[in-house]
């Protein structure tokens, strides 16, 4: 069963209890869904039209002819039309004849058909297989409109004005039909006396929106329609889930039940439907489910879709997963319990299903993954946790499913709290390092240091995806043993360069890499040398300074573009610098312009992957140096925060770190860290001063002068603020106050004091949600101090502080005092 089975979601998950928001949210999510699908069919249309054939005549002047996979459609689309053009009599067998629209929405198209009526025998003359009438508000369809036409028509779509019912004795005739869809149409009750026993070759039926259809009778398909494999029920306002009537199609398949008030799914709801292989109940207000719901189709059941309803809401998560571990589901491959509320998992809740390949699970607000809960999942494919609130993975969270390829973490916490790190411990992956295919961690603030130890852990990535995760840097080496890596998304971090080792190991295979909205102006040219299959290079959003040392970038997109014409992904590298070429995109400027002083000499690019010769003389083959490098991860007001990569610790004893404060060079500070430590946080440093920090490896308790590396870097300044008047009376004063960067301030220090007594005075503490404060109680037309201080990470910042000095108004009893006096 495919993934891209899923059924769609919102972007966001109404709040716990509020009913009428997730009712918003699923219409405004089917309102997409329908606006995705018609883009779809806008793109196939255009396909249609380009290969459009000479052969291929239209029988109606106002409608086109095209041919697709040697067949032949009748395309009436967008034709102004209000009415059913008359066709002209021909034996031509066609596929299709279409009347609906391009655009979703019809309402605001100019272009779109506006038939509201079918007459009789309108289609007397043709032999057609399908006729597509959506997207039209029809009013009145004649008892005989498909006379003639009922020996071929196999296809019928129809679309009502939500005013009237459909014309069932218009259908009575087509026998042969396998596919009908209603839409928009007037019905409360769906009787057992209706039109669908005279359709005995029926195989799909959809019902969608019916706004008045609140009951269907137990017998509306009993023995009408036996060969009916697909039956779809949409946006009903249906309070029961019909399980009588739906019994009553043994044969059934599929079966989507969307969009519906329904809350409860009673026992034995599908136990007659031994053919059910598809079962969607997304969308809904589901809550409560019954133990032996499913009984009947468990042993047959590939994809249940429970996305988008209310479980885990109003009734205890325990009983509200009991369905699932009270029956064995033997062939169960996909399940979606995207958008319920499951924040407190038992024990093992998928251990009935062993055969389980898909499960999503997104925005269910979980908060972690324990070692429970993917329990029995051993041949688990795809797990999408994302948009969730995870803040912690189990050291054994995947250690139940090693054939898990395809994992999903993007936007945990987003909604709630930017600042909170996901704690994703390497040695978690280690179960599916060889598995592991596919990894998206974007928009997460990760520790950095973990998450590059996990990628070099995962050397079968053919994925990854790191967008927005707050990275600095790229480590040296890191993708040395990727062989199967082929896309790396880099984009929206902090990254300011990269060199040729960054991307060392990737030549072969990397065929897109997007490196867009970062904090890069150059690329060294032999970064990417020899990188035969890259194919789509990301670059918009950077502050590109367009001289000689992109003069490699310029020939290559401009290659590029030769040999692919409309290679537009390519075109966003856009010149920031210097001013004359500002704002231009690379490949529109003279070659000439990309000019340095002094004159830029190319050099030959080190080669990294030439391995150590031997001589045969030597008994033993030499142990090489160790590759590390020194990274920074996180730069604050008072703290640094580092960490290094080594691809072989297996001589290291130990580490010396050394800081030196390069504007007070007598200033030197030594740590000496085990083995194991791969992070360190110097603090207590100054605001806006430059340090440079090395690290020195230690070989079998031997400090090696020559294993160094170094970094420098300046901490933050401390943010720019301002203190502002904002009212005054006779009696009181309200300040406001304005900082330029919020990220490390933690409260605020007001004090106040009269002039005419300095010793009287008083202190305000303000939370950093705070943006104003009003003192009260103040003596009238009396001048004080205030001055404002930031509070940094806990600790009142006293070295920088704003004031202003204000004065109170007079009261009329101080102008009469004055006057008198």
């Amino acid at each position: 069963m495919s993934p891209t089975m899923r059924s769609p979601v919102p972007e966001q998950v109404p709040d716990e209890g509020n009913t009428k928001k997730l009712e918003e949210y699923s219409k405004m999510k089917t309102i997409r869904r329908n606006h995705l699908c018609a883009n779809v069919t806008f793109i196939i249309c255009a396909i249609i039209y380009a290969e459009a054939q000479s052969d291929c005549t239209s029988p109606a002047i106002k409608c086109g002819c095209e041919q697709r996979n040697n067949k032949f459609i009748i395309n009436c689309r967008d034709k102004k039309l209000t009415k059913i053009p008359v066709f002209n009599n021909t034996s031509i067998q066609y596929e299709e004849l279409t009347f609906s629209s391009s655009y979703p929405n019809t309402s605001k198209c100019s272009v779109c058909n506006r038939i509201t009526f079918i007459p009789p025998r309108a289609f007397v003359n043709l032999n057609v297989k399908r006729i597509d009438l959506t997207r039209n508000a029809l009013t009145y369809i004649s008892n005989d409109s498909f006379a003639g036409v009922e020996p071929y028509l196999k296809e019928l779509l129809l679309e009502g004005n939500e005013a009237k019912e459909p014309n069932y004795a218009a259908l009575k005739n087509l026998t042969g039909l396998t596919t009908l869809h209603l839409e928009n149409f007037q019905q409360t009750t769906l009787y057992s006396n209706n039109i669908f026993g005279y359709l005995q070759n029926l195989e799909y039926l959809k019902l969608k929106t019916f706004k008045k259809l609140s009951f269907i009778d137990s017998a509306a398909f009993q023995n009408k329609v036996p060969k009916l494999k697909t039956l779809w029920l949409e946006d009903l306002p249906l309070v029961t889930y019909p399980a009588g009537a739906v019994l009553n199609i043994p044969s059934l398949q599929t079966l989507h039940f969307i969009n519906t008030p329904v809350y409860k799914l009673y026992s034995m709801s599908f136990k007659d439907l031994h053919s059910l292989k598809v079962l969607d109940l997304s969308h809904n207000k589901i809550d409560s489910i019954e133990n032996d719901t499913f009984t009947g189709i468990t042993d047959t059941l590939l994809f249940l879709n429970l996305a988008v309803n209310r479980i885990g809401y109003n009734i205890n998560i325990r009983e509200s997963l009991n369905f699932l571990t009270s029956q064995n589901w033997t062939n169960l491959e996909q399940l979606s319990l995207d958008y319920n509320k499951l924040d407190t998992f038992l024990e093992g809740p998928f251990r009935t299903m062993s055969n389980l390949r898909y499960l999503t699970l997104e925005s269910c607000q979980l908060s972690s993954i324990s070692s429970r809960l993917l329990q029995g999942l051993q041949n688990l494919h795809t797990l999408d946790l994302s948009q969730n609130r995870i803040s912690d993975i189990s050291v054994n969270a995947f250690v139940h499913t090693p054939q898990l390829k395809d994992l999903r973490l993007y936007e945990q916490n987003h909604k709630f709290s930017k600042d909170l790190a996901i704690n994703f411990p390497p040695a978690a992956v280690k179960i599916v390092r060889t598995s592991l295919t596919h990894l998206n961690i974007e928009q997460n603030l990760v520790n950095v240091s973990e998450i590059w130890e996990i990628i070099e852990l995962l050397t079968n990535l053919e994925e990854l995806k790191l967008r927005s995760t707050n990275l600095v840097t790229v480590p040296d080496f890191v993708f040395r043993y990727h062989t199967q890596l082929q896309v790396l998304d880099l984009s929206e971090n902090q990254i300011t360069s990269f060199d040729q080792k960054s991307f060392h190991g990737l030549k072969d295979n990397l065929t897109s890499l997007s490196l867009a909205n970062n904090n890069l102006t150059t690329i060294d040219e032999c970064v990417f040398k020899n990188f035969s299959k890259l194919n789509y290079l990301y670059l918009t959003g950077n502050m590109w300074t367009c001289n000689c040392h992109l003069l490699w970038l310029y020939d290559w997109i401009t290659n590029k573009m030769s040999a692919e014409p409309g290679t537009e992904y390519i075109m966003e590298c856009v010149c920031h610098s210097p001013p004359k070429l500002s704002e231009k995109y690379i490949q529109a400027v003279n070659r000439s312009d990309l000019s340095c002083i002094p004159v830029y000499i190319p050099y030959t690019c080190p080669d990294y992957y030439i391995t150590t010769i031997t001589t045969t003389t030597s008994t033993t083959t030499p142990k090489s140096t160790p590759i590390f490098k020194i990274f920074i991860t996180e730069v604050m007001i008072f703290s640094i925060n580092v960490f290094w990569t080594i691809d072989d610790k297996s001589d290291v004893t130990g580490y010396v770190l050394n800081i030196y404060d390069l504007q007070n060079t007598s200033r030197k500070s030594l740590t000496n860290l085990h083995r194991d430590n791969t992070r360190f946080k110097f603090k207590g440093l100054q605001p806006q001063r430059t340090y440079n920090i090395c690290l020195q490896v230690e070989l079998n308790n031997i400090l090696n002068q020559n294993l160094i590396s170094c970094v420098t870097q300046s901490t933050k300044s401390v943010p720019a603020f301002e203190l502002f008047k904002k009212t005054i009376s006779d009696t009181y004063i309200e300040v406001r106050w304005k900082v330029s960067d919020m990220t490390e301030i933690t409260g605020f220090l007001l004090s106040i004091v009269p002039l005419k007594n300095a010793t009287d005075k008083h202190y305000e503490t303000i939370p950093r949600d705070g943006s104003s404060f009003l003192f009260r109680n103040l003596k009238s037309f009396a001048s004080y101090k205030i001055c404002l201080e930031l509070i940094i990470k806990g600790q009142v910042y006293d070295k920088e502080e704003k004031c202003i000095t204000l004065q109170t108004k007079k009261t009329n009893k101080t102008v009469r005092q004055r006057t008198a006096a």
